[in-house]
């Protein structure tokens, strides 16, 4: 069987190759091949070096991308509409002994849908769900990071530039336990959704998308957010579903990621949290998945766009720079969680921050436990970089062992 990756993202491409996305479009279908191509027109042919008809074992699903997001023009002006804001926790929550309430210090959502629904009714076995567990890629494209890191270089940037630029790491600095937010974590796609539970089969008639945040990727944004504002990084989780009309989704979500870095000018991150679908020719799904600390992970994958000049992200090594240094991370805590960096020519909304990466958590077979796991996972590693960056340290007090925690914060 063949590996494939769906279409169900439906990004428009830019002019030059509309006719082509259209028609690759009509069979919902993207083949991917373990080359990467430099112009999206070579993406749909084979050549010597591939064989269309077998199984590629050892294959990251975005390895070639038809589908780019849609194209802001660099020219365009922004029409910033600040939507109104529903938060959870817009004053900060009286700290007791009870820790669980502590992280809600640092945390804002906004936005976030209070609908719910019932997937028990989607009990037909229409096809069936593999796990499968993405390792390293092999082949020229592929750069090492370190801590088992990898990178996969789909661009006409030599290795060599890429690698000079990540080991000079990022200038991302945060403030720990401050009341500005410096991190914003969004949806462009914010009703995508996974399977309710672990499963070896699908119902074709549920699309996996759901407005109900506790079914997706709003879900596994909460767990990140958690994380961070456990370890009293500030964090705004923007829930906005962007996706309700499905064209047009990352203009929307630019809008408002605009609207927050213009209200916060202390945001320093912004992720962009997705879910990937993968599948065999045949209709069999892909659960990308591995196992942490007992648990079963969904994989993950950070997107982070380069620029040939005609894409309106001129800073994007400075992204890159951020992506490499989160990937070691997430590797160095929690071994076989990633797959490579996905490193292409595309935008993806990350022209408005030098710390912006879209992160495709799990795929349309894993469970939303094991994506909502990965979630805590991301949180862990993302803070354990941050804390190690941040811009000062919280000075140093002497304290008696055993003294509570809300009585430190509150000292501090």
């Amino acid at each position: 069987m063949t590996i494939i990756r769906t279409s169900l993202k439906r990004k428009l491409i830019k002019t030059s190759v509309s006719v082509l996305v259209l028609a690759v479009a009509a069979s919902a279908v993207v083949f991917l091949s373990p080359v990467c191509y430099e112009t999206v027109s070579k993406a749909v042919d084979c050549d010597e070096e591939q064989s269309c008809g077998e199984e590629i074992e050892n294959m990251n699903s975005t390895g070639v991308l038809l589908f780019e997001p849609e194209y802001i023009p660099v020219t365009e002006k922004l029409s910033v509409s600040g939507s109104e804001k529903s938060e959870q926790a817009e004053e900060p929550v009286p700290i007791d002994e009870d820790m669980s309430v502590f992280p809600e210090k640092y945390l804002r959502t906004y936005n976030r849908n209070a609908e719910n629904e019932d997937l028990s009714s989607y009990d037909i076995h229409s096809g069936m769900i593999y796990e499968k567990t993405f390792g390293k890629g092999n082949g020229p494209e592929y750069i090492e990071l370190g801590n088992n890191a990898q990178l996969r270089n789909c661009t006409e940037i030599d290795n060599d530039m890429v690698r000079t630029g990540f080991e000079a790491g990022s200038d991302i600095a945060v403030e720990l336990f401050s009341a500005e937010p410096q991190v914003l974590i969004l949806h462009t796609h914010t009703t995508e959704s996974y399977e309710p539970y672990t499963k070896d089969w699908y119902d074709e008639r549920y699309t996996s998308r759901s407005s109900d945040p506790d079914n997706g990727v709003v879900a596994v944004g909460d767990a990140i957010a958690e994380q961070l504002a456990a370890a009293g990084i500030s964090v705004i989780h923007d829930c906005t579903i962007h996706d309700a009309v499905y064209t047009g989704a990352y203009s929307r979500s630019l809008s408002t990621a605009v609207s927050e870095i213009s209200e916060y000018s202390s945001i320093k991150v912004i992720l962009d949290i997705h879910r990937d679908a993968i599948e065999y020719s045949d209709g069999s799904r892909i659960s990308a998945v591995t196992e942490i600390d007992g648990k079963k992970a969904a994989q993950v994958m950070i997107i982070c766009a380069a620029d040939d000049g005609t894409y309106g992200v001129p800073d994007f090594y400075d992204n890159l720079h951020f992506a490499c240094e989160f990937q070691q991370s997430i590797e160095g805590m929690f071994p076989t969680l990633t797959r490579p960096i996905l490193f292409q020519y595309c935008q993806y909304n990350q022209q408005v921050s030098s710390g912006a990466l879209l992160i495709e958590v799990g795929s349309h077979g894993n469970s939303i436990d094991e994506a909502v796991y990965s979630g805590e996972l991301i949180g862990k590693s993302l803070a354990a970089l941050l804390t190690r960056n941040a811009a000062s340290e919280p000075e140093a007090i002497p304290v008696m062992a055993g003294m509570p925690m809300y009585f430190l914060e509150r000292v501090r």
